[in-house]
């Protein structure tokens, strides 16, 4: 029997029925973004190359990818949600305290000094040397917030050496003769064991990590369905809680480190900020009235089935090509912010212009998908990707980046909560939780880890600037590849029933609920239809029952 209650119409614009999933969200998302977004930048801190940070996202690829399906089967399997994410969180924060316990390598940073003169025209510089640096970005006699880049040619052999960005105060210097600039030369790769330790405590911390953020997806559409309310507007507390703990972490880590030497970075403020969240929803978790889900007997099987729908396999495949361009941007962005001298706080700020930007769309999340459609909504994420990538790729100063990180709240925020909205959509009630966790395997783990793991040995190969290109172009070619695939192919499965239901029935609520793509919710704040087509039959028998009574 379904023991879920149904949502209960409410005139009151507060429901205290969803404050604690609010809070949940604000401290959960708050804290994944206060460590995080610094851990690629950590890993160098502690000595960790270019390469072996690639090496840490590939096996991270093939290790907590498992977590997000496996949670979701648990949650559809028994119906219980409150166990999984208490347990999650409990090991969440254990494994990533633990990273900061990993001892730095001791590395010798050598450097190649460069004698650089303005050309004649004062239109280019001159390099006096025999090969091109292998970074695009030297260190000067001074620091700038901004920076003029020019054309830079070998004396030797005239040699074009592409562009390379001058701080402005170094003009003068330049003006008067050679100015002497110093390369940083990255050493090899160790593969020791400050390697190998940090590899294993990553893994289980973002095996929980994934975990944990997978199952807030379908506890807020549990509740919402329950308890009235509007999916986007619930996730907008996790924007809240990103767009403040990002900055005030990097506010936090510069101030730690103003003491600490002129090159030493402490990053104990984002650890334990982290903790003292995390901490915080455990009792929001505890408090939160999460209830009961209907268990399903049969979860593999249907699965199967369910994974053999062509519009299911296009959108699982195209998640994981955003998640591979997302993987790449979040893992180097701050590596090419700090090249172009960027202050910690301005890092957390790229987060926060990306938050702030994505309240206004959550609002709008119903009238955009049903004037756009999922699949148009994806596609323009792939360009908002593209736009932001390539965005780094062209700026010297890392002050543009406010800009650019507005597409952040496309390519990201929006994008994720119509691809969670789209779940509900092509599975069946029973198995949303489990294709939202397949989702966030594809997409966080599988994609974010080979975006990582290719961007890092690309980085290596052809410099921060030509990857961030070459990534840029790639996410054009990828929106225009799935638009041509809906256009040619999967629009003729747009508006059909799910492949285990009457489709005479199937017909007759497509022309009442009008195939929702999203949560309807009527003036008073409580959920009409979810999710179109999806019902299980128990539901359906609930309402009947109701009838009757």
């Amino acid at each position: 029997m379904d023991t879920k209650p149904k949502a209960v119409p409410s005139r009151r614009w507060f429901n205290p029925q969803l404050v604690q999933l609010k809070v949940t969200l604000f401290l959960l998302f708050g804290a994944t973004s206060a460590l995080t977004p610094y851990l690629t930048i950590h890993m160098q801190s502690i000595g960790l190359t270019v390469e072996e940070v690639a090496s840490v996202y590939l096996t991270l690829l093939f290790t907590s990818c498992l977590s997000p399906p496996l949670t979701g089967y648990l949650i559809d399997r028994f119906g219980r949600y409150k166990p999984v994410l208490l347990t999650s969180i409990v090991l969440n924060a254990v494994s990533h305290h633990l990273i900061h316990f990993i001892p730095a390598r001791n590395v010798i940073v050598t450097y190649r000094s460069w004698n650089v003169s303005l050309a004649g025209d004062g239109a280019a510089l001159l390099l006096h040397g025999t090969s091109c640096p292998l970074q695009a970005y030297l260190n000067s006699s001074c620091s700038s917030n901004s920076s003029t880049s020019l054309p830079t040619y070998l004396t030797a052999s005239d040699t074009s050496c592409a562009d390379l960005p001058i701080p402005d105060c170094a003009l003068p210097a330049l003006s008067a003769g050679t100015l002497s600039l110093l390369e940083p030369v990255p050493p090899a790769s160790e593969y020791d064991a400050t390697f190998w330790t940090y590899l294993a405590v990553r893994f289980v911390a973002a095996s929980m990590l994934a975990s944990t953020l997978t199952i807030t997806d379908p506890i807020a559409l549990d509740m919402v369905e329950q308890h009235g309310g509007d999916f986007g507007r619930e996730k907008l507390y996790s924007s809240v809680g990103m767009a403040i703990f990002t900055p005030l972490t990097g506010l936090m880590i510069d101030a730690w480190s103003s003491g600490s030497g002129p090159t030493e970075t402490v990053y104990t403020p984002a650890f334990y900020t982290y903790d003292l969240l995390l901490l915080g929803s455990l009792v929001s978790v505890s408090l939160m009235p999460i209830g009961r889900k209907i268990p399903s007997e049969s979860v593999m099987q249907d699965t199967r089935r369910l994974l053999r729908l062509p519009p299911v396999l296009a959108f699982l495949a195209f998640l994981f090509l955003l998640g591979n361009f997302w993987g790449f941007i979040e893992s180097y962005l701050f590596v090419i912010m700090k090249a172009m001298g960027s202050p910690n706080y301005l890092l957390g700020l790229t987060y926060t212009v990306g938050t702030v930007a994505s309240i206004p769309m959550m609002y709008l999340l119903e009238r955009i998908t049903q004037r756009v459609g999922h699949v148009n909504l994806l596609v323009v994420a792939f360009f908002a990707h593209a736009l932001r990538i390539l965005g780094y790729s062209w700026i010297t100063n890392p002050y543009w980046c406010f800009p650019i990180e507005l597409n952040e709240a496309i390519s990201c925020y929006f994008m994720w909560v119509v691809a969670t909205t789209y779940c509900a959509v092509l599975a069946p009630n029973s198995l949303v939780a489990t294709l939202i966790g397949i989702a966030g395997m594809v997409h966080f783990c599988l994609g974010k880890g080979v975006g990582a793991f290719v961007g890092g040995f690309l980085i290596a190969r052809v410099g921060l600037v030509l990857a961030f290109r070459y990534v840029g172009y790639m996410a054009v070619g990828c929106g225009v590849l799935y638009k041509l695939v809906h256009l040619l192919w999967l629009h003729r499965y747009d508006g059909r029933a799910l492949p285990d239901r009457d489709p005479v029935r199937a017909v007759e609520e497509l022309v009442k609920r009008r195939a929702s793509i999203l949560p309807k919710v009527d003036q008073f704040g409580s959920v009409v239809s979810f999710g179109g087509l999806a019902r299980t039959k128990a539901e359906d028998a609930h309402d009947k029952k109701d009838a009757e009574e």
